[in-house]
């Protein structure tokens, strides 16, 4: 416990006001939240007699969640008379360490700007610091009680505190509270100030005319006036200011955002301000920034209306459009074309939900449809990032609501089973409003109204069925995200894991939007991924899943079968097959009316043994050992017809764990830890399973698609490879991974191996849909999903699309319980995984016998019967 030896004449005032209290007053009175660990919090007794501090608590509410789960117990601790108590975190500074009364058992002081601190007095708030609902009130400060706010509050005022740069611990440990600012007066040298207008401050660049180079601050202060357009506290913290005559410039905004650092304020739209800072260049945003409440409003007019975003001939870029409106109210208009790229859910790069737009069109991924490393690739990934317009809310969204659009998800009018208020990706969003900032390399827009679901124009609205050109077999990939049934009565799988639903009842939603989906998908032929890898007894997931379908199907001619394998060499197939040796794995299941299996099939697909990595220091960064998982790959007989139809199901190894090629210096024939043609993670080892996949399926007769989660976007190496690839045709050298083997037997050797071949598959997909996709990552779209069709098939070939249920969808659709709040949960089949549903039609002429092949002849008209 800390007491002031010397006293200030401040420290004399509050004494003596406190004198005439009946009580002692028991307060939070500083609040240190510094860079890594430095965090503090000092309570105070600014009363005239000792307190012992028993019923007392000191609390965190997490996130501002509106519980005090974190709680420090203060019983037995006597305060003194004008003294304070300091509670610091174990890992904080030495110079706080030093000052404190307690090192921290519990994690109250393990917080970070957006988690509130109380002084609770039997279980009630006595005092509280900061704002609920997950809002940055205090990030990266320190805060001192002011000496006219010595009294305990259960509403948090920021006015009463003092905002100290990070890791300022002036005063703590000591009883000395801030001075509360003087009212600002609009004056210079007492005379009616000379302002200086914001399209001036703005000027006609990227940057403000008055920034010359680092430090981007001025050291001149500006007196500016303009109209409110917005209040920020929680994601910017300050207020937009607009001008109140236009300069009839286009180059130039006619917004400036104007940074106090203060989380709340009692300023409000169309209120006239006067404001004194140093203009600022914060990270290529300008603005205005105001120290010690250096404004003060004037008067009131009409809230500032929000301008239509327009793009002008001489912009070259959207990025050159958008600076124009820095700091303005705009909103946006069908003529601007505005796309969802990334639907509303969490930004794991700025940690809060948020939703990202494009001008124009969806961001493709650079190689989805252009050859990685391609000056064309290169380009696409540079007007991505041009057309991308982050869509955000001041305060932090509670976990399954967006705040600007209330209704989301909420609504089932027609109750059909699933919402009315939906956002997908390439919807057209007209009329939203906000102010324009930028932060993290790209701009921002801050919603200040509320949308409805007449605000979304559905590009690509959602369907109840594939919309294709029909066949007379039809072939798709569904990935069923992680079904595992072990921790609900099923078998267990190799590893005795589970990468599935957390409880039964997200199991129960999962099912239902899996066999809804497969239900309306209607193939005859269907590969799944991330199935759960637990054999095929009556208690494996690939049983269940095709029970639960089946029980919905009341013709059982149209029943589905599954692929079975014996891998133990048995004779007796259970619930000890495994394929592979991973958790989760590939099946098939079909419907035996349409074909007959004659020879299920396992392709062992090549494992990385390649030396370890080592860093500078001689730890290990990459162990070389990598592993892909076995194709499965059965042989149909087409019934009505002598047509043999191998089926190949795929799910290459991914692209976030890295490989030896990844990891490994430059100048030993890897990366450096660089992923400069954005292939992701370990495309070297995905291309020698493209060989092993295209050397395999040469010595099968018959015709072959070979489908799945291939983890490789339209033109990258390992497509290319099975595809058309030539070094002539495509200008580059494609190189598989070194030291791989197929069960056991060398595949490639310490070199690896520069590919000069390909398999001559078609892109079925891309034949008809050349700009399709089914899968969204961040905020560009491509196919990870493929159906690839030997050229025999090519004359069998109808139509191939992909069923956009699933990638273009919120993820607060899908079954998990996680950041959902109290959002309803929909059956429906939206959502039921994260990538969409690949569908292929082949017209075989076999499948329903003299019908069809009369239909092959032109002599009927034939549709599919389902």
């Amino acid at each position: 416990m800390k007491q002031k030896f010397t006293p200030t004449l401040l420290a004399a005032v509050v004494a003596s006001t406190l004198s005439v209290q009946a009580q002692a007053d028991i307060i939070i009175s500083q609040y240190i939240e510094g860079s890594s660990f430095n965090k503090a919090i000092e309570i105070a007794n600014t009363g005239d007699s000792a307190v012992t501090l028993d019923g007392y608590t000191l609390a965190k509410s997490v996130n501002g969640n509106h519980l005090w789960e974190s709680k420090l117990p203060l019983d037995g601790i006597t305060l003194e008379a004008q003294s304070v108590w300091l509670v610091a975190n174990k890992s904080a500074s030495q110079a706080i360490l030093d000052v404190a009364d307690l090192v921290d058992p519990s994690s109250v002081t393990s917080f970070n700007g957006d988690d509130p601190i109380a002084l609770l007095k039997d279980g009630e708030v006595l005092d509280l610091l900061g704002l609920m609902n997950d809002v940055d009130f205090a990030k990266d400060v320190s805060l001192v009680r002011n000496s006219n706010a010595m009294q305990p509050s259960a509403t948090y005022v920021a006015s009463q505190w003092t905002t100290l740069e990070k890791d300022n611990i002036d005063g703590l440990g000591l009883l000395d509270g801030g001075t509360a600012p003087e009212p600002f007066a609009c004056t210079q040298d007492e005379q009616e100030p000379v302002f200086t207008s914001i399209q001036t401050i703005q000027g006609q660049g990227a940057t403000s005319p008055f920034i010359d180079g680092y430090p981007y601050i001025t050291d001149e202060e500006f007196f500016v006036k303009g109209v409110i357009s917005a209040v920020t506290t929680g994601l910017t913290k300050g207020f937009y200011l607009q001008a109140l005559d236009d300069d009839y410039d286009p180059q130039t905004s006619e917004g400036l955002f104007v940074h106090t650092n203060q989380s709340s304020s009692e300023l409000q739209p169309g209120d006239v301000v006067c404001v004194k800072g140093k203009v600022q260049e914060y990270y290529n945003l300008t603005q205005l920034k105001v120290e010690n409440n250096n404004w003060v409003k004037q008067g009131e007019t009409s809230a500032p209306d929000a301008s239509e975003v327009v793009i002008l001939p001489e912009d070259k870029t959207f990025e050159d459009t958008l600076e124009r409106y820095e700091g303005m109210l705009v909103k946006t208009t069908e003529a601007l074309d505005m796309r969802v790229t990334r639907t509303f859910g969490y930004d794991y790069a700025a940690r809060r939900n948020n939703m990202v737009l494009a001008q124009g069109s969806v961001n493709m991924h650079p190689n989805q449809v252009h050859p990685a490393a391609s000056v064309e690739a290169l380009q696409q990934s540079a007007d991505n990032a041009d057309r991308r317009l982050f869509v955000e809310s001041d305060a932090k969204a509670a976990d399954g609501q967006i705040p600007y659009y209330p209704e989301f998800g909420r609504t089932d009018i027609d109750q059909d089973g699933s919402t009315e208020d939906y956002i997908r990706i390439d919807d057209s969003v007209i009329g939203l409003e906000g102010v324009l900032s930028y932060s993290y390399n790209d701009y921002r827009l801050i919603v200040t109204n509320q949308l409805s679901a007449e605000n979304f124009v559905h590009n690509d609205p959602r369907t109840d069925s594939v919309d294709i050109e029909e066949g007379d077999l039809r072939i798709a990939t569904f990935n069923v995200l992680n079904y595992f049934n072990s921790p609900f009565g099923g078998d267990s799988n190799p590893h005795g894991n589970n990468r599935g639903a957390n409880n039964y009842e997200e199991f129960e939603i999962q099912q239902e939007k899996i066999v809804n989906a497969i239900l309306r998908l209607d193939a005859d032929i269907i590969g799944l991924m991330e199935i759960e890898n637990n054999g095929f007894g009556n208690s494996g997931a690939i049983q269940q899943l095709v029970e639960q379908l089946n029980q919905r199907i009341t013709n059982k001619k149209e029943h589905y079968d599954f692929v079975a394998l014996d891998s133990n060499g048995d004779k007796r197939i259970d619930e000890n097959d495994y394929v592979g040796t991973d958790a989760i794995t590939t099946g098939v299941i079909y419907r035996s009316k349409v074909v007959k299996l004659k020879t299920p099939r396992v392709i062992p697909m090549p494992s990385q043994q390649a030396p370890e990595v080592l860093d500078d220091n001689g730890k290990v960064i990459e162990d070389g050992k990598n592993y892909q998982r076995d194709t499965l790959a059965p042989t149909f007989k087409v019934k009505g017809s002598k047509e043999t139809l191998t089926v190949a199901i795929n799910h290459f190894k991914s692209k976030g764990s890295k490989c030896w090629e990844d990891a490994a210096p430059v100048e030993q024939g890897g990366q450096g830890g660089k992923d400069l043609d954005q292939q992701g993670s370990c495309e070297n080892f995905r291309v020698a399973a493209a060989v092993a996949l295209g050397e395999a399926l040469k010595e099968i007769k018959g015709h072959k698609v070979i489908l799945g989660d291939m983890n490789s976007y339209g033109m990258e190496d390992p497509m290319l490879v099975l595809t058309d690839y030539s070094a002539e045709k495509y200008g580059k050298s494609i190189k598989a991974a070194r030291n791989t083997y197929i069960a056991g037997e060398p595949q490639f050797g310490d070199e690896g191996a520069v590919i000069e071949q390909n398999y001559g598959y078609i892109n079925a997909v891309t034949m008809k849909h050349p700009d399709s996709w089914s899968y969204s990552f961040n905020d560009e779209v491509g196919a990870l999903d493929h159906l690839l069709i030997s050229p025999s098939l090519k004359a069998h070939f109808v139509d191939a699309t992909d069923w956009h249920i699933n990638g273009g969808e919120s993820t607060l659709f899908d079954y998990n319980d996680e950041y959902k709040g109290d959002m309803p949960k929909y059956n429906d089949h939206f959502r039921s995984s994260d990538h969409d549903p690949a569908v292929l039609e082949l017209k075989m002429a076999g499948s329903f016998g003299l019908g069809g092949l009369m239909a092959m002849l032109g002599l009927v008209a034939w549709r599919r019967r389902r």
